[in-house]
């Protein structure tokens, strides 16, 4: 059985955490050795039993899941227990081995799947599992207590805990930048940082970019929404960030071009980009 204080995953943990999530039902359309697990029918993970014709030769226990491709691409680069789904559209899904790995980590990415699917459902039936997120926009003078220990305290969790990435984080820019975050109900789920001309860098610059809801736009929707920001209270028609070197797809996506070669800060690769407004 599950031992909770065991912080690695197991296969009973699997099963629970997955059906905990609304509206999952399970089934076995493919063979005993394999349950699937469906949103209004639509499969986001399938959890391998051992043995039978989903059997490799890397018997290890796995589990499928369905995440963008730009989200498989960097938790393949990043973790070694995650990989190309064997049986499954390699683009779009992903093995990951279990055992490897804490359990709220890959709870995360079993919701991250769930809400894409989710998400990709008719609008009537997507509302039953997505809130549409709040945005809130505020210099740092109108920043209250509380919220101002929630944005240091999610950017402390990402760059500092999770990227085990020690640096000053309270640099003197929050008190010239406009803060931006988006949040469903209660929780935070996308954040970013709008700092004038020669503050953080000699254009204007947008910084602090974090999602803590992986696999749903919400990056996309704060970075269009800085650049918003960026032209409205500051005029810009530049704007310039350093990008940790594996997003580069994720900026190019919203405008961002390469306009440096890569180069460390504090420890990670990033390259400088550089949004222009078209004429």
């Amino acid at each position: 059985m599950f031992n909770l204080d065991n912080l690695i995953m197991d296969i009973e943990r699997v099963r629970e955490y997955t059906l905990s999530l609304e509206g999952v039902t399970e089934d076995q359309p493919f063979g005993d050795d394999i349950i699937t697990f469906r949103v209004e029918g639509k499969i986001f993970v399938c959890l391998w039993l051992g043995g039978g014709r989903h059997d490799m030769k890397n018997a290890e226990p796995r589990l499928a899941l369905k995440l963008s491709p730009d989200r498989n691409e960097e938790l393949r680069e990043k973790y070694a227990a995650v990989t190309p789904a064997w049986h499954w559209n390699k683009k779009h899904w992903s093995d990951v081995y279990y055992e490897k790995l804490e359990d709220a980590q890959v709870e995360q990415w079993i919701r991250e799947s769930y809400l894409l699917v989710a998400s990709q459902l008719p609008k009537a039936l997507r509302q039953k599992y997505i809130q549409e997120p709040v945005l809130h926009v505020k210099r740092f003078p109108q920043l209250t207590v509380d919220e101002l220990y929630e944005l240091i305290r999610v950017r402390c969790d990402v760059f500092v805990v999770e990227q085990n990435c020690i640096y000053q984080d309270l640099d003197y820019h929050d008190q010239e930048a406009i803060h931006l975050w988006l949040t469903v109900g209660e929780k935070l789920v996308a954040m970013a940082r709008v700092c004038p001309a020669g503050a953080h860098l000699k254009e204007v610059s947008i910084g602090r970019v974090i999602t803590t809801e992986r696999g749903k736009g919400y990056g996309k929707q704060i970075m269009l929404r800085a650049i918003d920001v960026a032209r409205k209270y500051f005029g810009a028609k530049r704007i310039e960030i350093e990008a940790q070197e594996y997003a580069k797809a994720f900026y190019e996506g919203v405008g961002f071009r390469q306009t440096s070669d890569p180069f460390l800060l504090d420890g990670i690769r990033h390259i400088g980009m550089t949004w222009t407004e078209e004429a």
